[in-house]
């Protein structure tokens, strides 16, 4: 039995004691310093960038901009602000119609609230965990979510169903953990059914009952459909009606018509460049542009939102082999260094830096659900960037740099890889005599933490947040069943002993560097015990360790909370790295 499961219930009495005196502690250490930091970090926090796109038609994106305003934009009209102490995180591509669908959240929670916009700027609700509206012979339908309660029918859940109007008219036989896409093409159905987060099933037809499996595999995306050609992806090949027609040679993020054309975007050197093909698969033209963050087409118009270090957004648009920037926004100067390091692999990362002499490397890693680390805008590291610490990025097993099979090596029985690849990085940085802050969030967290029970050496200083640290227990934690096949089910004598020998929860021990750890009282992804538990266990063992509990989510949040658990996070460097 765990002495500390009691801080799973966040409603009990101890729990609310125990953050309310954590805080107390952690404010009392750096609550000086954040004061100094915020105003900075707000405004930082307060400039635009790009949370979604797509196109609407073949001169005007939708986009989704946040910061000190959360709108959704129609080429450069304001057609939707979000509401009071509500979030617009998500924008969506309304098939057979002119209007457009936007999700607002509240503090950052993945609840979502799903509205229909006119291109007047009307709304009409659609309501909770509704996603992917649609018209499908003339009538309204969309996929309704059941994460947290049972569908209408009595089926299981978490799965998705399919609503035309009130009628359910698809997914009554989904399985729990089974979801469902669709995209429309006038009376043309294609439907995705995923089973976990991985495995996916491609199913078409003129009508939900006559939908027909089309092909299955790991990853799936519908592109184009018209004059009877169905044109879809699968992993990193594209293909015309189950024929192949493009085999990359790159991991494939992603595959855009524009009628006769394909563009294709790649991850290649670690930047991710546009290629472009004809039907049949035949590559024309140079590859242009290398940090698309979203693409998105409309006839024989593509438009695409870039990001990189030096820049926060850039969004132009490509037709006639011409390309024009419509919307640029957030230059800044920082040298970028393409590291790499050999451990059992060759590894790669991003060095970034304003001086020569850093008070300290932030060594930043994620590893795994086949999440890329490439090129994007520090805006959270910006200050300490400016403050004279440099940030390394690092490219793990894990991640999809390098494609499935470089994923594959980071998940399951191989999870270990990505803790080993993460302290190349750091002995790297500590055999140049820099100062190392190991740096992860959610399961990046996980990586930091568990690095810091196996390589406590290479690690001055650990930065932990909104973590996954209990690894028997994540799977009944809100929504880490869904994990499973990432991490293997504790419940299984197969993986339990392997998750039990690097649980950061469970190999806690004393003497660990200093650490800061943080997470959201809201955060209904990754449950706030994980790091509450931590904390607790690490304290019993009398290890230098800080918590702040905000009230944030687990992704978004308004400027003001993600400027103030920043603030945190900074003045903890600056107090730790001054120590030493």
């Amino acid at each position: 039995m765990d002495e500390l499961e009691y801080l799973e219930d966040l409603n009990g009495e101890r729990t609310k004691s125990f953050i309310e005196k954590e805080n107390k502690k952690t404010e009392e250490k750096l609550g000086k310093r954040t004061k100094e930091l915020y105003p900075k970090l707000l405004e930082i926090y307060k400039e635009p960038y790009v949370l979604g796109m797509f196109a609407y038609d073949e001169n005007n994106p939708v986009i989704l901009l946040y910061g000190e305003k959360n709108q959704v934009l129609l080429g450069n009209k304001v057609i939707y602000t979000s509401p009071k102490d509500y979030i617009a995180s998500s924008v969506w591509k309304v098939y057979n119609s002119k209007e457009m669908g936007v999700s607002i959240e509240k503090k950052g929670s993945d609840k979502i609230i799903t509205f229909l916009i006119s291109p007047d700027g009307k709304t009409t609700e659609l309501g909770e965990m509704v996603e992917s509206p649609f018209y499908f012979k003339g009538e309204l339908c969309y996929v309704k979510s059941y994460r947290y309660s049972p569908p209408p029918d009595g089926g299981e859940y978490p799965s998705d169903r399919v609503f035309c109007g009130n009628d359910i008219v698809y997914g009554k036989d989904l399985k729990p953990g089974e979801f469902v896409s669709i995209r429309t093409f006038g009376d043309f159905i294609t439907l995705i059914r995923r089973k976990g987060w991985r495995y996916s099933e491609l199913y078409a037809g003129e009508s939900f009952d006559s939908l027909k499996k089309i092909d299955e595999g790991e990853v799936i995306d519908v592109i184009d459909y018209a004059q009877g050609n169905l044109i879809y992806q699968r992993n990193d090949s594209v293909y015309l009606n189950r024929k192949e027609v493009i085999k990359s040679n790159y991991p494939i993020l992603g595959v855009s018509s524009l009628k006769e054309t394909l563009a294709v975007e790649v991850i290649k050197d670690y930047r991710t460049p546009l290629l472009f093909y004809d039907i049949n698969g035949n590559k024309i033209g140079e590859e242009i542009h290398d940090n698309i963050q979203f693409m998105d087409s409309e006839g024989h118009s593509l438009f695409i939102v870039e990001t990189s270090f030096n820049y926060k957004f850039r969004i132009s648009r490509i037709a006639k082999e011409k390309s024009e920037t419509i919307m640029q926004y957030g230059n800044y100067d920082v040298k970028v260094t393409d590291i790499y390091v050999k451990g059992d692999v060759l590894l790669h990362g991003f060095l970034l830096s304003k001086t020569n002499n850093p008070k300290g490397v932030i060594v930043y890693g994620y590893g795994g659900f086949r999440i890329s680390l490439l090129p994007s805008f520090p805006m959270s590291t910006r200050p300490l960037l400016d403050e004279g610490y440099s940030v390394l990025i690092t490219n793990l097993r894990g991640g999809y740099e390098n494609g499935e099979e470089w994923h594959k090596a980071g998940m399951l029985p191989n999870k270990k890889n990505v803790f080993k690849d993460f302290s190349e990085f750091l002995r790297l940085v500590k055999s140049l005599g820099g100062k190392t802050i190991a740096m992860g969030g959610s399961n990046g967290g996980l990586l930091v933490g568990a690095t810091e029970n196996e390589y406590p050496e290479v690690i001055d200083c650990a930065v932990i947040g909104h973590p996954v640290l209990d690894m028997l227990r994540y799977d009944k934690l809100y929504v880490g069943k869904y994990w499973v096949e990432e991490y293997g089910d504790p419940n299984d004598p197969k993986y339990r002993d392997y998750l039990l020998s690097y649980s950061p929860y469970h190999n806690l021990k004393k003497g660990l560097p200093k650490t800061f750890v943080y997470t959201g009282i809201n955060d209904d992804r990754v449950h706030p015990a994980h790091a509450l538990k931590y904390v607790a266990k690490s304290e019993e063992l009398g290890n230098d360790i800080m918590l702040f509990v905000n009230d944030s989510g687990h992704a978004i949040a308004d400027p003001e909370s993600e400027a103030r658990e920043y603030s945190y996070v900074i003045a903890f460097i600056e107090e730790c790295t001054s120590s030493k």
